[in-house]
């Protein structure tokens, strides 16, 4: 099935991920599955199968090689729909102020593309009222305020595996295993960084 977004209404769904660079420098990103609102149901019937007896979500860092082929050919099947934006800064631990510059870059790519429905990860009640309250202050500013956020545990969603791996497949190329990124190019529309990014 190709899903490339186009004139129909258009749906978000969002992960995030992290990474080591260097001794200095890591990596923080945030992924999203850009689908056409019609299409949403019939993916995530492709995607169900591919979880194993008793497995609540699919997650990469879970997974093994035989597994991960199979998860991302299943999504470069879908066609052109992923967006990722990531921060590059030293290392640290806390990453919350990181995950505010990608979102926000994000939010204002959606809103040049008229979409309004973002699903994003449930993490934890504290930390998805941050999310609300970010983006808030984001359309106090001058952000769409047709944007929409929404949370949802990534077991009962499954749309929001398709960023999970995207991202695992970024990370697995920095790592030294670029085939899963490989097989994904051509469903990657945009990949950015902050402007507040350092250089790798």
């Amino acid at each position: 099935m190709t899903t490339t977004p186009g004139a129909g209404d258009l749906k978000s769904f969002l992960d995030e991920s992290s990474c080591v660079l260097s001794e200095k420098h890591q990596e923080y990103m945030v992924g999203a599955a850009i689908l056409e609102a019609d299409a949403c149901d019939d993916i995530r019937t492709e995607l169900r199968p591919l979880l194993l007896p008793g497995q609540i979500k699919l997650h990469w860092t879970d997974e093994g090689r035989r597994r991960r082929i199979r998860i991302i050919d299943a999504i470069a099947s879908l066609g052109p729909m992923n967006v990722i934006v990531s921060h590059i800064s030293e290392r640290q631990r806390k990453t919350e102020r990181f995950r505010r510059k990608c979102l926000e870059l994000m939010y204002y790519e959606f809103a040049s593309m008229e979409l309004h429905d973002v699903v994003l990860e449930s993490r934890s009640p504290k930390q998805d009222g941050r999310d609300r309250a970010h983006i808030v202050a984001l359309q106090g500013q001058g952000l769409d305020r047709r944007i929409r956020v929404a949370h949802r545990r990534g077991g009962d969603e499954p749309l929001l595996w398709i960023a999970d791996a995207v991202l695992g497949a970024v990370n697995s190329a920095r790592q030294g295993e670029p085939a899963h990124l490989d097989a994904l190019r051509d469903t990657i529309l945009l990949q950015e960084r902050t402007p507040e990014s350092l250089e790798p």
